[in-house]
């Protein structure tokens, strides 16, 4: 908890930065990461969103309010995981995105990344702050599988609306 607060008043003097990546290691021994209460979210109003990497997906609410967001990405898989956040501008659909990365191997242009976590092994979290818009964002994992694919094209990729 003392971990937590620290790190909310860091997202509250950082948030006029727009978007801020934190990465926080727990021991892989410690108990999982209970969502924070809301008495816990800094007083700025931002959100924090609770984001489960498994091997390989995200779970993840699939609508979420606006504003100043803090992704909590906790991995409870048994391979290393990250996380990006990108904007999926309107007009453009999850299939689009993913026939681009799966045709380049690159994220399109038009899909900005708002952040990123560092990778984390299992059982530990880290932590991604980005102003959200309404609209649809991508939540993808671009690291190596072991066949050679990435995390995304394993399925590791999530679909998530700011409204």
């Amino acid at each position: 908890m003392r971990r937590l607060l620290s790190f909310a008043l860091a997202v509250v003097s950082c948030a006029s930065l727009g978007a801020l990546t934190v990465s926080a290691q727990a021991p892989a021994t410690q108990a999982p990461v209970a969502k924070a209460p809301a008495a816990q979210v800094p007083a700025t109003g931002a959100q924090v969103v609770r984001v489960e990497g498994a091997d390989y997906s995200f779970i993840v609410p699939a609508n979420i309010k606006a504003g100043l967001t803090v992704f909590n990405l906790v991995n409870v898989g048994r391979d290393v995981h990250a996380m990006t956040v990108l904007a999926l501008p309107s007009g453009r659909t999850m299939k689009q995105f993913l026939d681009v990365f799966k045709a380049s191997g690159k994220t399109p242009a038009w899909a900005p990344a708002l952040g990123e976590t560092g990778t984390i092994k299992p059982g530990d979290e880290a932590f991604v702050t980005a102003r959200l818009k309404p609209g649809r964002y991508v939540l993808a994992c671009f690291i190596a599988a072991a066949d050679g694919r990435s995390h995304t094209e394993v399925g590791m990729v999530q679909l998530v609306t700011a409204r």
